[in-house]
């Protein structure tokens, strides 16, 4: 395979620093989807506060957001690679103190939302490794290295909660020490990576929305990153409600999780068919066609025909999930030039880390005043109310995938 240059392209399972960058994620996405169980377990197994889990989440929350924009300048400013390792770094010391404090039994509740800052703030530096990711591959070969991304990601939210579980349940200690570990890990690896010096001028002082405010200037992205919100929030809202509906028809816990996770497992095999469907249709036109298949899933859901039926529900909406991430990188993140795409990036990440809370706090005022099922047919109202105003934008309709305009 050549460039359109007459340059060789490099396999890339060859290509020693997205192999290096690969394998790193990977033990990283691990360890945070493992500490999402066991941070919980370890925070109601010493207090028995339920309300302090949700402090935690909402400190680590809000941080990501605060975060998010100054994280974006500094991006576009500062050596990529040295932040992604300090971020890393930060969060192996974090969970080890954590570790250390509770093995000797000092564990305080002071701390333990200290780890949630630490965990929320990197976590906006960590997006650093998308546009390493970037810099690692040639265009021609970024949409299947986001694909391979996409696999890791998901191999990793379904494997990091039971591994959270299990290790646990041996011992509270252990799944900070393997957290800890990993996280070492994906720093050395990421140290090792070997990129050539960025051409462009970074970005100014004062102008750290700047990267953001551009790409919402642009219809069509306006357009595309709506409805990216909204399969994003509606994504996590409807696991919650699934849960939520099942308690209250009496299914096992056992069987509640079992169900939820078809969302992973559907996402998982959803990868499969990303080079089929992006053969087959614009990134627009498939952004719009996700859009649409997920509103049938979440009327699906609300029928309430079993748990098995959710499952195969939940299933059916996580095929979807893996596209999702492919068309933010060609519909946004492409569009935006490389000293602006650190802002632009954690920007996007920002407004998608704000529509979660707030639509969570949509779907449990609704719960409250009415029933999961008619939540979940507002979900999907609400969806196809957005990809319809979608459907309005031409440049939406028309894009084309990179190299095919």
């Amino acid at each position: 395979m050549t460039t359109p240059t007459g340059h060789a392209v490099i396999p890339l399972h060859r290509n020693r620093n997205f192999r290096l960058l690969w394998t790193g994620s990977a033990g990283a996405f691990l360890g945070l989807f493992a500490l999402e169980t066991a941070m919980p377990l370890l925070i109601l197994g010493t207090w028995s506060s339920p309300a302090l889990t949700s402090v935690f989440a909402a400190v680590q929350t809000t941080t990501t957001v605060l975060c998010g924009a100054p994280a974006g300048w500094l991006l576009d400013r500062y050596d990529r690679r040295k932040l992604l390792v300090l971020a890393e770094t930060a969060r192996a010391v974090a969970l080890a103190t954590l570790a250390l404090a509770l093995w000797l039994g000092q564990l305080t509740i002071a701390h333990v939302i200290t780890i949630a800052v630490v965990l929320g703030s990197m976590q906006t530096v960590g997006t650093a490794r998308m546009l390493l990711v970037r810099a690692s591959v040639p265009d021609e070969q970024l949409t299947a290295a986001v694909t391979g991304e996409e696999v890791r990601n998901n191999a990793a939210e379904l494997a990091g909660p039971p591994l959270g579980g299990v290790l646990f349940a041996l011992s509270p200690v252990l799944p900070l020490l393997a957290a800890t570990t990993l996280f070492t890990v994906s720093a050395g690896l990421t140290w090792l990576v070997r990129l050539p010096a960025r051409t462009q001028p970074p970005a100014a002082s004062g102008e750290v929305l700047k990267g953001l405010t551009a790409a919402l200037r642009e219809r069509a992205m306006r357009a595309a990153i709506l409805v990216l919100m909204l399969i994003n929030s509606v994504a996590w809202i409807a696991q919650l409600v699934t849960i939520v509906l099942l308690q209250q028809h009496g299914v096992a816990p056992w069987l509640v999780g079992l169900v939820v996770a078809g969302f992973a497992v559907g996402a998982l095999a959803g990868t499969m068919l990303v080079a089929p469907l992006q053969r087959r249709l614009g990134p627009g036109a498939l952004l719009l066609v996700v859009g649409l298949a997920q509103v049938p899933t979440l009327a699906g859901l609300a029928l309430s025909l079993g748990p098995w039926w959710a499952a195969l529900m939940c299933l059916c909406f996580g095929l979807g999930l893996p596209q999702v991430r492919v068309l933010l990188d060609v519909l946004v993140i492409r569009q935006i030039p490389d000293e602006r795409r650190g802002q632009a990036l954690s920007g996007v990440f920002t407004l998608l880390s704000l529509s979660l809370p707030i639509g969570m706090i949509g779907a449990g005022m609704l719960m409250n005043y009415s029933t999961p099922r008619t939540t979940l047919l507002t979900l999907a109202s609400v969806l196809l109310l957005g990809v319809a105003c979608a459907t309005f934008s031409r440049s939406v309709r028309t894009a084309r995938w990179p190299g095919k305009q």
